[in-house]
């Protein structure tokens, strides 16, 4: 009896997978999703590269910037037109600049189809300007904060 029940089930499920896959893409989707790609440059207040920034974006692994201050972040997300890329100085020597967020404007350059809303890029070339910070990083003995 459990193995009938099995195999009943086991077929159900076959026969949805294979319906569902096999309908055509009338954009009538409700889970959408699609792959974008931000590129850019990160440079200081006098236009000069920065090498080593950490560039974070939705569902994308964090780079870090060239030593030309280029970067490239892939990921997807729910279909938007716009998605926001963090700039963080996360190894904390040499120069200290200011963590900053930019909401970059994204355009369709590739359908997709199926779940697949398309493939993104910013429309516009990035470059990001970030901002030394004031105030310098010091360990302090003992962990004690200043």
């Amino acid at each position: 009896m459990r193995l009938r029940t099995f195999i009943y089930a086991f077929a159900s499920l076959l026969v949805m997978s294979l319906t569902s896959c096999n309908k055509p893409d009338d954009g009538s989707n409700d889970l959408m999703y699609i792959w974008f790609e931000v590129s850019g440059r990160v440079v200081d207040q006098a236009g000069n590269p920065i090498a080593g920034i950490t560039v974070m974006a939705e569902s994308a692994e964090s780079q870090k910037t060239a030593s030309d201050g280029s970067f490239t972040v892939n990921g997807g997300s729910a279909p938007t037109q716009t998605t926001a890329v963090r700039f963080v100085d996360a190894d904390k020597t040499g120069k200290q600049y200011m963590s900053k967020v930019v909401m970059v404007d994204l355009v369709k350059y590739k359908d997709g189809h199926g779940w697949n809303n398309g493939y993104f890029r910013n429309a516009e070339e990035l470059t990001v300007v970030m901002m030394e910070s004031e105030s310098e990083i010091t360990p302090s003995p003992l962990g004690a904060s200043k």
